[in-house]
C-alpha cells in the first residue's frame, strides 16, 4: 500500500502585501539594537525613517510612530539610569541592562506583529509621535 504525500504548507505566503515593509522592521530592530553603539543618538534612525514614509498604509504608519516613541523614551530614560548608577557608586549598573533587554525583546515582539499585520503598542512607552 503506497501512501501519498501531503502538499507541503508555506506559512505566512502572502500576508505582506506593502513592499515598504522593511522599513518598518529597520524602524524597529534599529532602534533598539543601536543603543549599543549611540545610546543617545538611536532615535535618528527610526526619525528618518519615519519621515521619509510616503505609505498610504496604516499599520505601517503606526509601527513606525511607535519604534519613534519607543526610541526617544528609551533615550530619555537613560538619564536617570545614569543618575541612579552614580548614586549607588556602580552598584545598579544592571537597570540600564536588563531595561535594554526589555527594550529589544519588545522591538523584536513588534516586529512579529507588523509582519502579521497587526497593531503593536510598546510598553511603558510616551507617545510623543502619533502616526
Amino acid at each position: 500500500m503506497e501512501e501519498q504525500r501531503p502538499e507541503p504548507v508555506i506559512l505566512n505566503q502572502g500576508t505582506n502585501s506593502n513592499p515598504k515593509i522593511g522599513n518598518g522592521t529597520a524602524s524597529h530592530l534599529c532602534g533598539s539594537l543601536l543603543n549599543l553603539v549611540f545610546p543617545l543618538f538611536s532615535w535618528i534612525v527610526p526619525l528618518i525613517l519615519y519621515a521619509s514614509n510616503n505609505s498610504e498604509d496604516t499599520i505601517l504608519k503606526h509601527h513606525l510612530a511607535q519604534s519613534l516613541n519607543a526610541s526617544i523614551t528609551f533615550s530619555i530614560l537613560l538619564i536617570p539610569h545614569f543618575i541612579i548608577l552614580i548614586l549607588s557608586f556602580g552598584l545598579c549598573f544592571w537597570t540600564g541592562i536588563i531595561h535594554w533587554i526589555f527594550y529589544l525583546l519588545w522591538s523584536v515582539n513588534a516586529n512579529n506583529a507588523l509582519k502579521a499585520r497587526q497593531m503593536y503598542n510598546y510598553p511603558f512607552t510616551i507617545n510623543i509621535v502619533s502616526p
